[in-house]
Order: structure tokens, then sequence, then C-alpha cells
């Protein structure tokens, strides 16, 4: 029987073994199979089964708007896995910048500028730094040399590294947080040092950490401080994790607070742990985030397994660590990549590990986790009320378990397509919840190589379905050592359950001998003219940030948003399919470097290549140009026109003169 014909209760039994993007696209299928993504009842059981935890489902619980976060998710998914972005659009020219909890803060002349992106704002708070300064840090008055770095963002609240140096050349710093929202000043704290230095806050709490004390081994270990937000004091312990051995943030070490509790995993361990072993686990801990926290340190029992050291070797430049929450289960995962060659093959492959972090079981053996003192968590002696040097766990040796197909994604290598170096190659994405890597690349023409080029690679891959389950892939199999076929088993495995799409890049590539004016100021939006090099982003579920430019001191940097969900829209950005340049608009490749702002008049003036060959132009009021030229200028600093003397205000966003970008929705 056709499932047009079935009353929609039993359809609703039967999607719930379909995932989000087949619930998607059967909805598609027909006008009467519409109602899958349109009927109020049924949408809130395929959200509330298919991703509970997911921010859309958060959000229709609020509003009960279902069928329209439904479809939001489907879209967001369904554009990340086809590495097709629904928003584009330069967001700023910054010194410096931060991209945390969909909150982008970014200094300019001497301004932190704190613009809500995923909430589609217009206006920009503007807090000017040395009126803050003056009003948290007396001791910043007598200095004009002093750097501000944006450490965090959650919570409404923005925490800051300040360093100045003295008369005598030291340099000095302190920890500053604010509330944007409330306009208070919530600490100030000198810190002694600032080694891969960061902050993690929630409504309650917040810590900072260091790696900066040195161990009995001669290598640095980390140590959190912990402040009470309500209370507004800083807790008199301190925590230090000897055994965590990564330095890194995003590569090797990550922390994250979740529900309550503040993790940290380390993809590194002790050396001569490794050497004894040849069976890696994770470097792993938590404590509550309460007063007390910091005393009932914890580590996962068994410690969480990581990798078989006879897997082949590792390329350690390409890790990527990141701690996060299931849509679907809202389980706790960490997800790593590696390059690895493994099982002694000739070419290595990215693979994208996933491994759920469980402390059920764990048990709160002090005596080992505390200098081998015998006692339990949380009693008087389980350390000292200054200090807790806790020792993760690690076993004997002992046979690897062998990996979940499903949390293995192999990921591109040389024989399935062309891989790009790590300096080509410097933002890397996996999105665990529709099964995708994304890398932004530095890809440049054929005609020209040193030309920046900067596009989006990726590929997703889908569950088979029943009937083709145990059909593989012609693909062909990697040469292996004759005495090993565990991995050549586990590849079978997930070639069986999986169905691999190929390697895609975004945009498509131009066509040199009739090029698409439309695709060149798509281009001009990716890559701004006279902003080159030094490449860096962040990214979360449903979008990314990008910077490209200059790496010196006080240099600017242009700010690229891109956009995986439908729902967030900016003011004045152009419709792709729409879009049709002037005819008077020159190619993107003739506009000048450094140039002077636009006029008052709006016309912009452009010397085309080729001795005594100039034109003008202007863009339309209502229609500007999707790309802005290097070297313009924003309209004149607040603290120019606006004397007034309270450190925060309110302004309009300045992504509106930097020209527009593209949005990609219908």
């Amino acid at each position: 029987m056709s499932l047009v014909k079935l009353p929609y209760e039993l359809v609703s039994f039967i999607i719930e073994y379909l995932d989000l993007l087949d619930v998607g696209n059967l909805s598609l299928t027909c006008k009467r199979m519409q109602y899958l993504t349109l009927e109020y009842c049924i949408a809130k059981r395929i959200l509330e089964t298919k991703a509970p935890y997911s921010l859309e489902a958060s959000s229709a619980r609020l509003t009960q708007r279902w069928p329209q976060q439904l479809r939001r998710l489907i879209k967001r998914q369904a554009a990340t896995s086809s590495v097709s972005p629904y928003l584009v659009r330069v967001v700023a020219h910054a010194e410096t910048w931060l991209y945390e909890n969909g909150i982008l803060c970014y200094i300019r002349k001497r301004e932190i500028r704190i613009l809500d992106l995923h909430g589609s704002a217009t206006q920009e708070t503007v807090i000017n730094i040395r009126s803050l300064l003056h009003v948290a840090l007396p001791e910043s008055r007598m200095t004009r040399r002093y750097k501000v770095r944006v450490l965090h963002y959650a919570h409404d609240i923005v925490s800051c590294l300040y360093t100045h140096a003295k008369p005598n050349q030291e340099q000095v710093s302190w920890l500053l947080a604010f509330n944007v929202c409330t306009g208070q000043v919530v600490t100030v704290r000198q810190v002694a040092s600032t080694t891969k230095i960061f902050v993690r806050n929630d409504n309650n709490f917040l810590y900072y950490g260091t790696n900066s004390e040195i161990g009995r081994d001669l290598y640095r270990y980390w140590v959190i401080w912990g402040f009470d937000l309500s209370a507004r004091r800083w807790l008199s312990d301190k925590l230090e994790i000897q055994d965590v051995m990564g330095v890194d943030v995003g590569s090797t070490v990550c922390f994250e607070i979740f529900d309550g509790w503040f993790y940290g995993i380390s993809n590194q361990a002790a050396l001569e742990v490794e050497e004894v072993d040849w069976i890696s686990h994770y470097t792993c801990f938590r404590f509550p985030v309460t007063r007390e926290g910091l005393q009932k340190w914890e580590s996962p029992n068994p410690p969480i397994f990581r990798r078989n050291q006879h897997e082949g070797v590792i390329d350690d430049r390409w890790y990527l660590l990141r701690m996060l929450k299931d849509e679907s289960t809202g389980q706790l995962k960490v997800v790593e990549s590696r390059k690895e060659w493994l099982a002694g093959r000739i070419w290595p492959r990215r693979t994208y590990y996933t491994t759920v972090v469980n402390f059920d079981e764990a048990t709160s053996d002090v005596a080992r986790a505390t200098n081998g003192r015998a006692s339990s968590f949380g009693s008087p002696s389980a350390a000292s009320p200054e200090t807790m040097n806790p020792k993760l766990q690690h076993t004997e040796y002992t046979a690897p378990p062998s990996r979940d197909p499903h949390f293995v994604h192999p990921g591109d290598d040389n024989a399935s397509s062309l891989m790009f170096a790590i300096s080509k190659s410097p933002i890397r994405c996996y999105y665990s919840a529709c099964q995708t890597f994304l890398d932004v690349v530095d890809d440049p023409t054929s005609t020209d190589p040193n030309d920046q080029r900067i596009r989006f690679r990726g590929s997703s891959r889908r569950p088979r379905g029943t009937s083709s389950l145990g059909q593989r892939d012609e693909r062909q199999i990697s040469p292996v050592a004759q005495d090993y076929s565990a991995q050549d088993a586990l590849d079978q495995e997930v070639n069986d359950l999986y169905r691999h799409k190929d390697v895609v890049s975004w945009p498509a590539e131009p066509d040199i001998s009739n090029p698409d004016p439309v695709l060149l100021d798509l281009y001009a939006v990716l890559n701004p003219d006279g902003f080159t090099g030094n490449i860096r982003g962040a990214w979360d579920e449903r979008s990314l940030v990008y910077s490209t430019g200059s790496d010196s001191p006080g240099g600017l940097n242009a700010l690229v948003f891109v956009s995986w969900d439908p729902s967030i829209h900016l003011d004045g950005t152009l419709s792709y399919s729409d879009y049709r340049p002037s005819l008077s608009v020159p190619p993107v490749q003739h506009i000048m470097e450094g140039h002077s702002d636009v006029s008052d008049s709006g016309i912009i003036p452009c010397r085309e290549k080729g001795k005594g060959k100039e034109f003008t132009w202007s863009y339309p009021s209502k229609s500007p140009s999707p790309f802005l030229r290097a070297g313009s200028t924003d309209s004149t600093s607040s603290s120019e026109t606006n004397q007034d003397s309270r450190w925060k205000k309110v302004e309009p966003a300045l992504y509106h003169q930097l020209g527009s970008g593209f949005h990609f929705a219908r």
C-alpha cells in the first residue's frame, strides 16, 4: 500500500526509522506528504524523538512553533552536509576577534564591538576600552601602552585579558570580566601567567586556567581557578591537573561546561605511560560547578579508550579535538580527527572518531588521584584547602576494545581525492549531527598560484537502506600488512553501513572562457580584496566565521560570516539568485587596493588595468555591492563623536558599511 493512503498515525511510526534528512526529502515528494513538516502534532513528535536536545527543539518548546523549527533543523543539516551555506557576508574589519555561542566580539579603534550574529542583530554593543579600564582598573590610567584581548563570551559575560608595561618594562596582566546587559564589571584579577590562558563560565561560576606550572618531569601542567558570580568572590582552592599534557585548546586539549559540570579532556598523556601501555586513553576529568567543585574532581573509571598504538603513525599537525552534546541522545561526546598511516598503508587518511564520554561508572578513588593518599572525594584529607593535585588513572596493558563502526568516519586520502597541505587547509570542522567534515581551504587558480582563493570543501555520509546493506562502494582497497586485517574488517563494516559522498567544493569553479560576474562577486565576498594570509576561524553547529589579513599588531583582518542556518539573516544581504551586477561594475580583479572611501555622492572611482584608463560607477541604493575594497574606512568612531563618559553604548552594526553579502534562500 502506498504511504499516501496510510493514516498519518501509521506514517508517524514509519518515519521513526528514518533520519531527519530522509523525513525532509519524503515531505517534498508530493503535496500529500507535506504534512510531515507542516502539521503541528507530527512535527512535534519528529522533533522530540529525532533531536530533542537541539537548539531548534529548545526554541520550539518556548514558542510552540514546532513545524517551523523542524523545517529549520532539516534545512540546516541539509545545507551543512551538502556544503551549501545560506548566507555569506563580510561582517567586520577587526584587529583581534572572538566568536563564541553565536556572538562575535571584535576589537577595532580601541573599542570592543559585540554583535549577535545568530540573532541577526542590526545593532552592536560598543564598549569603549579606555573608559571601561578607568572604571574597572585604576592602575591603567597612567599608561598608554597596553593590549586587550577577548578570551570568552557566554551568558552575557565577556572575559578579557588586559596587559600593560610598567615604567621598568615589566608586563603585568589582569583578567577582566564584565556583563554586557547590565553594564557592570564582574571581576578584575591580576594573573601571574597568561600562558595558554582560557576562560569558561555559566550563569553561576567563572573559571580560568593557564598552562603555567612546571612539574617534576619539567613539563608544564594546567592550573584552574574559579570565581563565584553570585557571591562575587574567588574560590580559595585551585585545581592542578598534572597529567593533562595537551597545550593547544581545540587541537590537543578541550575545556567545556555542560549541564553544571566542568569537563577537561586531552588526547595526550604522560610519555612514560604511552611507552609502557601501547594503548592510548583520553586524559579526562570533570568537577561540579559549585563552590566545593574543585575539591570533587573525578576521572572516568575505566578510562576512555582512544587508540591502539599499533594502528599506525599519526601526523599530529592535523589534530582536531572538540566536545559536544549529541542532539539526538543528549550524550556528551568527544570528536577527534587524526591523520594516520593506518596498518602500514602507503598513504595517510584523515579519520573522525566519536567517543562517548561516560562518567556514570566513575569511582571517587582519591587514594590514587591525589598523590597516593587514601581518602575519598570531599573528605578533609582529600587535598589541601589551597591546592588540589589530582593524578589521572591509567590501566595496565589490556587488549584494545573493538571500535563501533557508527563512531568511525573515514575522511579523504590521496587515493580518493586531492588532499591539501596543512598550510592550505587552516580551518577544519566536523559536524557530528549530520556526519559531515568540512575544510576552509586556500585553493588558488592554476593561472596565479600566489593569489589567495578561499573555498569550502567537504563530504558527508548517509546510512544505507536495508536493500543496499552489504553492498560496498567500488573503491580500491588499500594495501595493508599481511598479518593485520582488523583495520580492513572495520573499513568494510563502515562501508557496509554507510554510503560516503564524494568530496565537493563550494563555490563552483569559474569558467575562464565565459566568466559569470555573479560568481566572481561571490568569490570577492569570500576573498575580500586587500586581505590575504593569516587565515583562522571559529565554528559551531550552525555557522562559521573566518578572518584573513594582516598578522602584525594593530593590523586589520576582514571577518567573513558563513551561515548554515536558514533563520539567520543580516539586514541588507542580497539574494544570490536575484542579484544582477551593474553593467558599469568592472570585474573584481580590477578593483584598486588601498583606495579611499566612498565619496559623498556614492560614486567610487576605479582605474582599469592599462595606462590612462579610468572610469566611475555608483552602487544602487537598494542593491549595494557585495564586496568592499581594501582601505575603505569605517565611520567616525563613537569615541570621536560622542564624549559620553559611560563605557557602554549601542550603535548600528558596522557590517552595513562594508557592502553586502549574499543569501541563498528561496
